[in-house]
């Protein structure tokens, strides 16, 4: 797969060819810090700018729908954000000073006004009212557009034909011209609800294919198209006692994708059977004649790249992800949302006649990563505008040459849009606005949406001049500049990362790769003089007074987190590092590389919102698609080139597995689980290189398992697998420590503080690195350390900056870089040492790790830090699980430089922080588990 973001003087080179000159890619923000709109430009976690052009009006967060009146003058949003769930009502759109007027009125009023929404919306030709998709509900709210109360509402549940719709998720929809009908597409129900509006009642169900996510009507209103995002049916085990789950839940994911188990099942060890991911129910567009009495499938047409056809030398992974339509009186045009393409359904013939491939810089390739999202028509017909979501920026297609002409740049994630009736002014809605921004510190004040991360993503609605053609090569570049920096590098560098795949062999032939959960960097290494910290807000660092919840326990001057600060002060972190995620649900698909398309980003926000965690007793047929806050890809969000784990196997690079990816949805977990930590109760299929691959005793995500436990699995194992002459140990290890997310309090288990669970944390990555560092293979070993999202705590240059830790003899020793990293760049890095391809945009684009390196390398191993026994007891935490602690690994270890000195604590803040990083998330009830 040559994938190499390298640039000749005159074309492309392989990365193994020897040239004068080439390129690399690089995130445009070099050193700069993450600002929030300064001087008109935003720096997003992955260090591109967002500089999007127009008036830009405030919503509340995730702004995931869309609808604008016929005479253009009011637009609505649907906002998925946490709690309360809203709709913006913006009036005199195209004026100069629009009014914008949220329902309910504030993040806090939330008063029963609004149960819940996603992402549909219309309004009524007169502009009195609007309909409102309210999502889990499983009815459509009418509220008055003047008053902003709910008129009525809707209860879309129905049997027909043998169905029944007693659950319903009800998403995107569409109002006929003159207003009499409403179509909505109930997401679960793989239904399409046909409503008379004078009545209110709905008057036909029309099955669709799976997890119906967009709809549009054709100008003449003879033809619907629905655009299924789905893959499958999933379903639970046939064998299960639901009586009895913990007995006769499955131990292990049952099937691989794409395998045969998956397809036909294993009847007698109770798998059903999925069928086949390139099902016409499946990533597909159904087409419908409303000619007739009702709604009748004229055509169910694939669109994009199907699962398994060959993309240059490799076969697809993902499918192509249609998610949203638009139609001409000949055209519907389709978004897929994983293949950066637009396909063309000529509407006469039902078929695809054309694909327009959307990447505006031909030297990524067929990398991707843009995310077309949503799509639009000029009243003329003579304009395609597509929402890019990966790139922040609007593809403009002139259609009768069916040729993208340029791009607009956009707020961050654009996604729904709009053309005025004049065809002279775009409305674009931007989910994820200007970001952030700092949520903590001494000079933060806090707002009334708190300081959670969620809550901060204020969503923007972009209302831009439609430039004229000769505008548009300029606003590309600016696109481009935004998002891309093209370097010339030479190949003869010393560092231990080479600057492109196969530029150089480097002396690193073993990375462990280790994650952690939801913590930000200042609260950890706030203290730390030779970073950008701020430490009054360093909760989990040195000298650190605190107290249990009833506040019958308390503890002063301790240091909570010593091994993370003793690793910062012996190798190198980042303090300008941040998480491209959000929350644990997008956060554990960028961890394995898997870049979240517009399925998992608007799953997540109504997930995060509160809005799929009730539904776990649903029997709807789509149920089991919200997989919520689990730390598992599914084949919804597979990306085209799939993952860390397809893309190591088919380079031919080894690995093993410790818990990444293995958290599913609809599981059963207890106290008492010591192996795995989960059991299973669906058939979800696993990507097929790590069933073989991943541990078999080694427990994911159960905050009732010490990580010590975790740790001395991960040694045994490790002894048992690699130890020993003639064994080797493979290109990259995967492991997982994630109690530092924390949980409730636990004395009896020897965590009688929130704050144990770090210190829970910080010793098992301190003993890990010990272990690591003691092993023949240290002297070629790279470790690295990152968070899954930052969403558990507080820092004062962005709620996204984390913390990012690289241990190695080739690394520089007591180091802080500044350069600027994400997620990409630590796959960047990855694959330069092992000398592999970029797997898509993100990884390609992003700044590499180099600066953190040495050619000089120091083989000192580390020796853990002791955690004091008052704030946890390893002992206490690893005997319900039959272990023996080790202390003697401490009897000579180095204590570490206690120099640091602390500012006085400012009582204020960390009560603030204790209250508000601790915000209410979605926790599933059991025996169906979901993890904030």
């Amino acid at each position: 797969m040559k994938k190499y973001l390298l640039l000749t003087a005159l074309s492309f080179a392989s990365a193994f060819c020897v040239t004068a000159q080439k390129w690399v890619a690089n995130a445009p923000s070099g050193k700069e810090y993450l600002r929030k709109n300064e001087n008109n430009r935003t720096i997003i976690p992955n260090g591109r700018y967002v500089t999007p052009i127009g008036k830009q009006l405030m919503v509340a967060p995730h702004p995931y729908g869309l609808a604008l009146s016929a005479d253009g003058s009011v637009a609505v949003t649907a906002n998925s954000g946490i709690n309360p769930f809203s709709i913006s009502v913006l009036k005199n759109i195209l004026s100069e000073n629009p009014a914008v007027r949220q329902i309910p009125d504030g993040p806090k009023t939330d008063k029963g006004i609004l149960e819940a929404c996603f992402m549909g919306l219309a309004i009524t030709p007169d502009n009195k009212t609007v309909y409102v998709a309210g999502g889990q509900t499983n009815k459509i709210f009418l509220f008055d557009l003047e008053t902003g109360k709910n008129k009525l509402t809707i209860n879309c549940q129905a049997t027909e034909n043998g169905n029944k719709y007693s659950h319903g998720y009800i998403g995107d929809m569409v109002l006929t011209k003159d207003g009499s009908t409403l179509y909505a597409v109930d997401q679960i129900g793989f239904r399409m609800m046909v409503i008379d509006t004078k009545t209110n009642k709905i008057v036909s169900n029309i099955p669709t294919g799976r997890y119906p996510f967009g709809i549009c009507l054709s100008p003449d209103e003879k033809r619907i198209y629905v655009a299924n995002v789905g893959v499958f049916e999933y379903k639970p085990f046939t064998d299960l006692d639901k009586d009895n789950l913990k007995e006769t839940a499955h131990e292990w994911p049952s099937t691989k994708y794409g395998s045969k188990e998956m397809k036909e099942g294993i009847p007698e060890k109770g798998v059903p059977a999925l069928g086949d991911p390139n099902a016409l129910e499946a990533f597909s567009v159904w087409s419908y004649d409303l000619t007739g009495t009702k709604p009748a499938v004229k055509a169910k047409i694939k669109t994009g790249i199907l699962v398994g056809q060959m993309v240059e030398d490799f076969p697809a992974v993902g499918g192509s992800s249609p998610n949203s339509l638009a139609a001409t009186d000949q055209f519907v045009f389709v978004s897929n949302g994983n293949n950066d393409c637009v396909s063309v359904i000529d509407i006469a013939k039902d078929t695809v006649v054309n694909t327009l491939h959307l990447n505006p810089e031909p030297r990524l390739g067929s990398l991707r990563g843009l995310i077309p999202f949503g799509v639009t028509v000029s009243p003329d017909q003579k304009r395609l505008f597509v929402a890019e979501a990966g790139i922040n920026a609007v593809a403009v297609v002139d259609i009768p040459a069916m040729k993208v002409i340029g791009h607009i740049p956009t707020g961050w994630f654009p996604s729904k849009l709009k053309v005025s009736p004049d065809g002279k002014k775009l409305i674009v809605t931007n989910a994820k606005g200007l970001g952030s921004g700092p949520n903590g510190g001494k000079d933060y004040k806090l707002g009334s949406e708190g300081s959670y991360i969620g809550s901060l993503m204020k969503g923007t609605v972009s209302v831009i001049d439609i430039p004229m053609d000769s505008e548009l090569p300029a606003l590309t570049k600016k696109v481009l500049d935004n998002n891309y920096v093209f370097t010339q590098v030479s190949a003869n560098s010393e560092n231990p990362v080479p600057v492109y795949p196969g530029a150089s062999e480097s002396p690193i032939k073993h990375i462990v790769f280790i994650s952690k959960e939801n913590r930000t960097y200042d609260e950890v290494f706030g203290q730390l003089t030779s970073g950008n910290g701020d430490s009054t807000i360093a909760r989990f660092g040195l000298k650190r007074n605190f107290e249990n919840r009833k506040k019958t326990a308390a503890l002063k001057g301790v240091d909570v987190m010593p091994n993370h600060i003793a690793l910062a002060k012996q190798f190198a972190i980042s303090d300008n590092y941040y998480c491209d995620s959000d929350v644990s649900a997008d956060g554990h698909r960028w961890l394995v590389n898997t870049y979240p398309n517009e399925w998992v980003e608007t799953g997540t926000a109504a997930a995060y919102g509160g809005g799929r965690n009730m539904l776990d007793t649903s029997s709807a047929p789509g149920n089991l698609s919200f997989y919520g806050s689990a730390g598992s890809i599914y084949p919804e969000d597979y990306n085209e080139a799939g993952s860390l784990w397809d893309h190591l196997q088919r380079n031919k690079k080894d690995f093993f597995n410790f818990g990444f990816g293995l958290e599913m949805a609809a599981n059963y977990s207890d106290s008492t689980m010591k192996h795995i930590g989960e059991l299973y109760m669906v058939n979800y299929p696993v990507p097929a290189p790590i069933l073989d691959k991943s541990s078999k005793i080694f427990p994911s995500y159960n905050m009732a398992i010490p990580d010590q436990f975790r740790a001395d699995v991960f040694m045994k194992e490790f002894n048992e697998k690699w130890a020993g002459d003639g064994k080797t140990l493979p290109s990259m290890l995967t492991l997982m420590l994630p109690n530092d997310h924390g949980t409730k309090e636990r004395p009896d288990a020897g965590f009688p503080f929130g704050e144990s669970y770090m210190a829970d944390n910080d010793l098992a990555v301190g003993r890990t690195i010990e272990f690591l560092s003691h092993t023949p293979y240290w002297k070629n070993m790279l470790i690295v350390i990152t968070e899954d999202d930052p969403q558990g705590g507080v820092d004062h240059i962005d709620a996204h900056r984390s913390i990012l830790m690289t241990i190695s003899p080739y690394i520089k020793r007591n180091y802080v870089g500044n350069q600027h990293y994400s997620f990409g760049s630590i796959f960047k890095t990855f694959w330069h040492i092992l000398g592999i391809p970029y797997l898509n945009q993100y990884d390609a684009t992003a700044s590499d790790m180099n600066d953190l390196f040495t050619d000089k390398p120091d083989f000192t191993p580390y020796n853990a830090v002791a955690i004091d026994p008052r704030l946890f007891d390893p002992q206490k935490a690893l005997d319900p699980f039959d272990e023996k602690f080790d202390w003697k690994a401490f009897s000579e270890s180095e204590e570490m430089d206690r120099t640091e000195t602390m500012q006085k604590r400012r009582a204020e803040d960390d009560d603030d922080l204790r209250k508000k990083s601790n915000v209410k998330k979605p926790v599933g009830k059991k025996p169906v588990k979901k993890r904030p």
